[in-house]
């Protein structure tokens, strides 16, 4: 319901039940004063006949009788709606009341103290309904025409003072809505409506201001983000560049060395075989390095395929088996009672079990257990996302843990603990985007006893 309406239908509401009530008060107070005169009339009608009446018993009964038959039928001659009668002997007292559609007032009669008859003045009310009924259509018709004109006048004034004004108003939020700012809205007059409009204004003026300054802002802040996304790239490639040339460094210096005692003919007979030997040992650790760098560059991503992963886990144990054991290293191997389905290929999932197994046994230089355990969890990588069912791996050793400051950087390429020689610093790089290809996540839990990968991966549907 409209604003003009609802004020109308209050206003209109209010008025017509204070013009009914003021209608009933003036209804039942003509009644009062209806009856009052009639109460009055047969008063005063009634002790004169009451009088007549007992002058005609004074001297006979007998003749009494006869006049006051007589003054009755000279009373009701002339008709009308009041009738009056003579009963004789009855001796009831003074009273007026209404019985059925009649007001009756009964008067007794004495003679020398001794009550002899009562008259008797009967009222017709029809006359008294017929006004009260004419007073209550006039009332009602008033009623009306009051109501009609005042919804009219509501209705038109309502539309002019306040109706078209909110409108205007509402068609400006409108457009501010969809930012567009332009054109001002008129209202005229001193009032609230013509104060919000000027309000309205004034915002949307500071809207359009804090709107072009914000647009402003924000190229300025794509530009300086652009700018930091270039530096960071050259970061990248930087580090980069400076760890392939530090892990190619050494096996080149190997190659060429071996080459230039090849081509000086400064070996011979046998230790020609030993340096083309080392020759191939460095270029494959040199080919091992250059491929994990692209593994990590150009990541494959998910193929949609799934695999078992408690035959692979049990696979990837037993084949880490002679490694763990050289390295005094006993293996444990922990599997649910049914198979656990990942969203994974089995060769990914391979590659990150592998290297995860292996940095776990070389954290433990002086021996120790390596655990795997799978299982299947409930879990979301961060708040507010949906829980899922998920297949969780965990890996794990009783090594010295890692560093507080060294946790932070575990997953950036080419960033290692290692002596030279050793790592990389690509494998975990590499595990970290094969999991998130899959759109899992790793969570690492380390401390003195020890550190944990915990790997989560979809469980594909069986």
């Amino acid at each position: 319901m409209k604003l003009v309406a609802k004020y109308t239908f209050v206003l209109v509401a209010a008025l017509g039940l204070a013009i009914a009530a003021l209608a009933y008060y003036h209804v039942q107070r003509d009644q009062r004063h209806f009856e009052d005169d009639m109460r009055t009339d047969h008063r005063v009608v009634g002790h004169v006949l009451q009088t007549l009446l007992a002058d005609s018993f004074v001297d006979s009964p007998s003749s009494g009788q006869a006049r006051a038959r007589d003054m009755m039928l000279l009373a009701n001659a002339g008709g009308g709606a009041t009738r009056f009668e003579w009963e004789y002997g009855a001796t009831a007292p003074e009273q007026q009341r209404i019985e059925g559609h009649e007001f009756v007032s009964r008067f007794p009669v004495r003679v020398r103290d001794a009550v002899i008859g009562s008259l008797i003045v009967r009222e017709s009310l029809d006359d008294n309904d017929r006004q009260l009924r004419a007073e209550v259509v006039y009332t009602l018709i008033s009623i009306g025409v009051i109501v009609v004109l005042c919804v009219f006048a509501s209705l038109t004034l309502g539309g002019w003072l306040v109706g078209g004004p909110i409108h205007r108003l509402v068609a400006k939020a409108r457009r501010v809505a969809i930012r567009d700012f332009s054109g001002a809205v008129e209202v005229r007059g001193k009032d609230e409506l013509g104060e919000l409009a000027n309000e309205m204004n004034a915002m949307s003026d500071a809207l359009a201001r804090a709107l072009e300054k914000i647009s402003t802002e924000t190229e300025a802040r794509i530009k300086a983000v652009e700018q930091l996304r270039h530096a960071e790239r050259l970061a990248t490639v930087g580090r980069l560049a400076a760890g392939l040339a530090h892990e190619l460094g050494t096996p080149l210096s190997i190659v060429a060395g071996h080459a230039e005692m090849i081509a000086g003919n400064e070996v011979t007979g046998d230790a020609v075989v030993t340096s083309a030997h080392a020759i191939d040992r460095e270029a494959d650790r040199m080919g091992r390095i250059v491929r994990q760098l692209l593994d990590f560059a150009r990541r494959k991503g998910p193929e949609g395929s799934a695999c078992d992963t408690v035959e692979v886990a049990s696979r990837c144990v037993a084949l880490l088996g002679p490694m763990a054991e050289h390295n005094h290293v006993a293996t444990r191997l922990e599997l649910p009672d049914e198979p656990l389905v990942a969203a994974i290929d089995e060769d990914s999932l391979q590659h990150v079990l592998t290297n995860l197994a292996v940095n776990a046994v070389q954290a433990m230089p002086d021996g120790g257990t390596l655990r795997v355990v799978l299982s299947r969890t409930q879990a979301a990588q961060r708040d507010g996302e949906p829980v899922l069912p998920r297949v969780r791996i965990d890996v794990s050793d009783t090594g010295g843990g890692i560093a507080a400051d060294v946790l932070p950087h575990v997953f950036e390429p080419f960033f290692t603990t290692k002596q030279p020689g050793e790592g990389t610093g690509l494998g975990l790089a590499v595990v970290y985007g094969i999991v998130d290809d899959h759109r899992g996540w790793i969570e690492v839990e380390t401390g003195k006893r020890g550190t944990t990968f915990a790997v989560f991966l979809s469980e594909a549907p069986r």
